[in-house]
């Protein structure tokens, strides 16, 4: 079996929640990238794997062409900044919460901005991914905020709020959480505004975070919101994961995934790509679904939902067992939905799916907000993916040409556009 800092060096960051919907999976990414990915317009021009800098940025050099392999290699391509000047900061009395929580800051010696890291779905304050964006938003000056994603346990276990994969609610604790953080000993006088960046799922929670702001339903007002991968529709995402799991998972053996894409360092540019597509969707539908076995035996357990077998009684992985069938699709329509329909005014499944469509989504949400995404993502879908071009603004929505998910993290482009999160 992968450990879990086995799986999750396959380099991938844990992002996504649920989905449905039928999509065409078996075509390659780089079959994509030549076909229906080439119809998303680009505000830049693209040569060969570079694009003329935004103004200010550098420019945008990333050689990968194929989603997959980017996505694969994204935790592997970046340098580990393993020493971090942060300390832990207890919270209490949070509203929506019933015990006390455990942040991570790293505080300027002088006034400053937050910045506050929100992670991808199984993601931890003490990941590589985490500790480069915070890496990189200290040394542009800022104060960094980060904690581990609220989608896990040990966060329902902290706020006891409900079922997890209810962004709205999950996005109302996480502004919480920003509010108390400002107004804490250690901040008194030291902050000066608040950004927030938000990767993949983070990103999500994030946009929400903004239009709840606007609405005046949380007590924060972000200055700056980035979102960076976020799901262009959380609802097919997840249903590609879900897919890859059902079709290319079971082709592989886990320990044959781990020896193949653990530590995998990208090849040159221009030399050909180590594994098939399928084996590349394996690896990442085993990585997301990581920790999603844990988060239905906790959450069907703690809220009581009836919906695994008992606990046997002398075999503590059964429910366990039970609970690695379910996909992101079923945790959220017959576990998510029906607690939150019953416990709180959620009338639909749609209202739990779209607060993860940024095509719905970023028309709700203030112009603070900026979204990166690229174009062969392969969580997204392309046509998806232009409707949501066509309908927003490049003020607010930049498509780099190629990146896979987050797998362009490590670029100068990337490190620049993060460290200028308010302007």
């Amino acid at each position: 079996m992968f450990s879990r800092e086995g799986l999750v060096r396959l380099g991938l960051c844990l992002a996504l929640l649920a989905g449905t919907g039928v999509l065409s999976l078996r075509t390659s990414a780089s079959d994509d990238s030549k076909g229906e990915l080439s119809s998303v317009s680009f505000e830049k021009q693209k040569l060969n794997g570079t694009t003329k800098g935004d103004e200010n940025l550098p420019p945008y050099e990333f050689g990968i062409c194929n989603g997959l392999y980017a996505t694969v290699t994204a935790l592997s391509s970046l340098e580990d900044p393993k020493a971090l000047n942060d300390t832990k900061l207890k919270l209490s009395k949070i509203a929506g919460f019933k015990k006390d929580l455990e942040v991570r800051v790293m505080w300027q010696r002088e006034p400053a901005p937050l910045a506050v890291v929100l992670l991808g779905l199984g993601t931890r304050s003490r990941s590589i991914m985490a500790r480069t964006f915070e890496s990189y938003l200290y040394e542009a000056g800022y104060h960094v905020l980060t904690f581990d994603s609220p989608f896990l346990p040990a966060f329902s276990d902290r706020s006891r709020h409900g079922v997890a994969g209810n962004i709205v609610a999950e996005a109302t604790l996480v502004a919480n959480i920003i509010d108390a953080t400002m107004k804490s000993k250690q901040a008194n006088g030291m902050i000066t505004r608040v950004g927030i960046v938000g990767a993949s799922y983070g990103g999500i929670l994030a946009l929400n975070i903004a239009k709840l702001a606007k609405e005046g339903k949380v007590p924060i007002t972000p200055a700056a919101v980035l979102a960076v991968s976020p799901p262009a529709s959380m609802h097919t995402a997840a249903s590609r994961l879900d897919q890859w799991w059902a079709e290319d998972r079971w082709n592989y053996k886990l320990a044959d995934l781990y020896t193949d894409l653990a530590e995998h360092k990208p090849v040159a540019q221009g030399q050909p790509i180590p594994f098939p597509d399928e084996e590349m969707r394996a690896g990442i539908s085993a990585a997301f679904r990581l920790d999603l076995k844990e988060v239905v035996n906790f959450n069907d357990s703690f809220y009581k939902m009836g919906m695994l077998p008992k606990e046997a009684a002398n075999d503590e992985e059964y429910r366990r067992d039970w609970a690695e069938t379910w996909t992101f699709t079923k945790f959220i329509e017959k576990m998510t939905y029906p607690y939150w329909n019953k416990n709180d005014n959620v009338s639909s499944i749609d209202e739990i799916w779209d607060a993860g469509d940024l095509r719905k989504l970023l028309p709700q949400c203030p112009d603070t907000v900026h979204v990166v995404l690229a174009a062969d993502d392969p969580l997204n879908d392309p046509a998806e993916l232009e409707q949501l071009r066509s309908a927003i603004p490049a003020s607010t929505l930049k498509i780099l040409p190629n990146g896979g998910h987050m797998g362009y993290l490590g670029t100068k482009w990337a490190k620049a556009r993060i460290q200028k999160l308010f302007e």
